[in-house]
This record gives structure tokens, C-alpha cells and sequence, in this order.
């Protein structure tokens, strides 16, 4: 890209930070906060009681390991420490902006990633793309785990392949990467099998870099392995106190055990779901699951780049191969990055639900699929009415994609494509608002309209988020 294109790049993607800012910190608090908001609460008490607060369980708290609910409620404190009362009257703002600052964090996470392994102006526009799509805008301000996943996979991606390649501060790196190796398993368990993909490229590279001294390399192994097993689990266990709990009973082994099941045979959330118009029993979810949302949910503009990516790399007409060094080797790894977790679910008949939300972590890795494609048509511009014509059709696209972006603030988690010319025709087709986050703007609206004896009257029938529609009734 040129310099004045570059700049246009980089003023837009700030200026799409400040609009997720604005919208995070606008946006009610969605379905889950609430437990995470308690979880976090209850973490929090029992850490700096040293064991004395009992109180620990809620709900199905004990299978998770609470890092982050932990750090978001610590974050509270303070603000309670300030000023009690507008924490109290504020928890949907002070968590959103915790949510919201790992957030950009993560893209920021992104964008020297896709610099280190590819160039600037592939990472510019992998993190454009991102903030454009709407489930992973959306849930910047709101989502209290899939987004931390996202945040802790890319900032190991990044230093796990500064680990890999660079042949000093070895040691640095190694902590960092095993950092966010806790930090993510402290989310969510599973966090472990979304980076073995990785894992395995990166040992695979390690033993071809070490092949003429593979003592080295096992001597490397058995000395860092054991500071990555350390760290990550101080991170998982730190805030989880029913660990603490079953190992004062000697009853360590047997929570472990129902741990390590629940996780292997989760089937919590919805059991049923809706797509395209039909129901579905979210424990068999349709294999054609991912292809429903490709078709109807994602912008259209979005899939074509991702097409056309794939189409320019396997007939081999892109200039990345002379400018970046295997470039080939790293398109690959980003696929399996992308894909791994999806197809891991198929194959295993994963509960899927709730849109993209459980597979946001994938979102951005799939933006910088499409961004080699958005790069080839810039790069190789010309007034060859082909070229002409892919570049009307692509904007005009986007122009259309853009509005209903941003005529749905704060709710672009809602978002469904052109194949609704007409977003009310989506209405009974889908799942909108699946996480309730209109029920700030609901009560507000009730009670511009309604007195307070009005309001104490109503009778109010909801599927879901009952904490959260009370908080902000009363």
C-alpha cells in the first residue's frame, strides 16, 4: 500500500477502537456477566480472606478456574474504593471496561503477530477486517471469556513464535508465552487443546532447526517444559478455590476426575437453538451448522475475500512467495490455527450455540486469510475492466455491510447479511440478541414511559437473564 492508503487504514481502524469503546461501554450487560461478575466476586473474597470466606459455590462455578472473572472483580474494587456508589449503579461500565481493554489488547496482540510473521500492511488490514466483522465487534465490551480466549492465543502465538525463531532471550520469551498459556487455561480448560496446533508446528520447527544437534534440543525441552507446566498451573489453580477446598478434604483426585469429565462431556447452555428459520436440538447440532452462518450471518463481502484468498494461493497467483519468507509454510499454519477448533467440534458433535460465540478465537485468524486476498487487489490494481469490476462489487458490498454494522450499535452481535435484504425478514430466522443485552435499553425505555407503581405491577416473561433484567428493574 501506498503511504496515504496506509494512513486512511490507520485512522479508520482507530476510529473503529473508539466506536467499540463507545459501544462496550453503552451496551447492557449480557446474560453471563452476571455469573462471571459473582464468580469473580467469590474468587475474589476467598483469596483475600486467605481461606476464611466459605462461601465459594455458585451455580456450576466449580468447573471453572475464574482467572479473569477474578482480575474484572479485583478491577471493581477499586473503583469501590473511589466511589461505592457509582460502582454500584455502574457494574455494567466498570466490567465492560475490563472486557473492553483486553480487547484491544488482543488486537493489538494481532497486529504484531501478523506484522512479525508477514509485513505491516498485511497486519493493518487483518485488523481493519476484524473490527469490521460484527460478532467479534460486538462482543468487544460484553464477553467475559471468548474474547480472553482470543487474547491469550494470540499473545502466545506471538511469543511462542519469537521462542521458536529467535536465538536469544530465550528465557524471556519462554516465560511470556507460558504467561499466557496459564492466563488462557485459567478462562477456560480447554484453552490447551486450541493451542496444540501450534504446539506441534512449533516443535516441529524446533527439531528441524536443531537437526544437527538434537542433545541441545532435548536438553532445551526437558529444562523449559517444566517452567511452562509450573506457570500455567499456578494460573489455573490461584483463583479456583474448590481446588483448595478438595485438597484440605483428600478429596483432590476425585474433583480432578469429575473436572477432567465434565470438561471432556460438556453439555451446558440452551437445548434448543434456531437457524434459518428452523429449530434444533443444540445437543445434535447440524453438521451444516458453520455453513449457515457462512451464507447468511457473515458480511458478504467477508466470505468473497476469504474465497478469493484461497483461490489466489492454490493457483499461485500472489506476490507474498518473493516478498516473505515461507510464506507457503505460514498460510498453512494460519489454516490449521482457523480451522483445527471447528473441525475438532464436528468430529466430536460439540454443542454448538449462540452464532459465532464459542468460536470467536478463530475470527481474526480467518480475517488474516482474507487479507492477503484485500492486499492482492490492492497491490495489483489496474483499469482492466475485471479488476474494475471485482473492486465495484466488493465496496458496494461493503457500503451495504457497513450501514447495517453500524445502524445495529451497539448490538452488531446481531448482525445477519444481505441474504435478508430487509433485516425484519430475519426476525423469526434466527437467534437475535442471544444474550440479552437490550434489556438495559428495555428498562430504560419502561421506565421513561411507566411510574414506579406501574413498573412494580408489571409482570415480565423472559427465556433468559433474569439477574440481569432484575438489576436493571430495580
Amino acid at each position: 500500500m501506498n503511504d496515504i492508503l496506509r494512513t486512511v487504514v490507520i485512522y479508520f481502524i482507530a476510529l473503529l477502537l473508539l466506536f467499540a469503546w463507545w459501544s462496550s461501554l453503552t451496551i447492557g450487560l449480557s446474560t453471563d456477566e452476571y455469573f462471571h461478575h459473582i464468580n469473580g466476586m467469590k474468587r475474589f473474597n476467598f483469596l483475600v480472606s486467605l481461606g476464611e470466606y466459605k462461601k465459594i459455590y455458585f451455580r456450576n462455578s466449580e468447573f471453572y478456574p475464574g482467572l479473569y472473572d477474578t482480575l474484572s472483580y479485583a478491577f471493581g474494587q477499586i473503583i469501590v474504593l473511589i466511589n461505592k456508589k457509582f460502582y454500584a449503579n455502574n457494574v455494567d461500565f466498570t466490567m465492560h471496561i475490563v472486557n473492553v481493554t483486553f480487547s484491544s489488547l488482543s488486537i493489538l496482540g494481532l497486529y504484531f503477530f501478523s506484522k512479525k510473521i508477514f509485513n505491516k500492511d498485511i497486519a493493518l488490514l487483518t485488523v481493519l477486517l476484524t473490527l469490521l466483522t460484527p460478532f467479534f465487534f460486538g462482543h468487544m465490551g460484553m464477553n467475559s471469556k471468548d474474547l480472553i480466549i482470543f487474547f491469550s492465543l494470540i499473545w502466545f502465538c506471538y511469543y511462542f513464535y519469537l521462542y521458536c525463531t529467535e536465538d536469544f532471550k530465550n528465557l524471556k520469551y519462554l516465560l511470556l508465552f507460558s504467561f499466557f498459556v496459564g492466563f488462557g487455561s485459567g478462562v477456560r480448560l480447554t484453552f490447551a487443546v486450541v493451542i496444540f496446533p501450534v504446539v506441534v508446528c512449533g516443535i516441529i520447527f524446533l527439531i528441524k532447526k536443531y537437526k544437527d544437534n538434537y542433545l541441545k534440543f532435548y536438553k532445551r525441552l526437558l529444562t523449559h517444559i517444566p517452567i511452562t507446566i509450573f506457570i500455567t498451573i499456578f494460573l489455573v489453580v490461584i483463583c479456583w478455590p474448590h481446588i483448595f477446598v478438595a485438597f484440605q478434604n483428600d478429596n483432590l483426585g476425585r474433583f480432578l476426575s469429575i473436572i477432567f469429565k465434565a470438561t471432556i462431556n460438556w453439555n451446558d447452555g440452551p437445548k434448543i437453538g434456531l437457524m434459518n428459520g428452523e429449530y434444533y436440538e443444540v445437543f445434535n447440532t447440524p453438521k451444516t451448522y458453520f455453513i449457515d452462518i457462512i451464507l447468511y450471518r457473515l458480511p458478504i463481502y467477508f466470505s468473497i475475500l476469504v474465497i478469493l484468498s484461497y483461490i489466489f494461493f492454490f493457483l499461485k497467483k500472489n506476490n507474498f512467495k518473493n516478498k516473505i519468507s515461507f510464506f507457503n509454510q505460514k498460510f498453512l499454519i494460519i489454516n490449521v490455527i482457523a480451522l483445527f477448533p471447528i473441525l475438532l467440534a464436528l468430529v466430536l458433535e460439540v454443542n454448538i450455540y449462540d452464532n459465532l460465540r464459542l468460536f470467536l478465537f478463530t475470527i481474526p485468524f480467518f480475517c488474516l486469510i482474507a487479507s492477503f486476498s484485500l492486499y492482492q487487489i490492492i497491490y495489483n490494481f489496474d483499469f482492466s475492466w475485471k479488476k474494475i469490476s471485482l473492486s465495484i462489487t466488493l465496496v458496494i458490498m461493503f457500503s451495504l455491510s457497513f450501514y447495517r454494522f453500524v445502524s445495529l450499535t451497539p448490538y452488531q452481535y446481531d448482525y445477519v447479511n444481505f441474504s435478508s435484504l430487509k433485516l425484519s425478514n430475519a426476525n423469526t430466522k434466527w437467534e437475535h440478541d442471544y444474550w440479552g443485552a437490550s434489556y438495559k435499553e428495555l428498562v430504560h425505555k419502561i421506565k421513561d414511559n411507566l411510574n414506579d407503581e406501574e413498573i412494580k405491577n408489571l409482570k415480565i416473561t423472559n427465556c433468559s437473564g433474569d439477574d440481569t433484567l432484575l438489576y436493571y428493574l430495580f
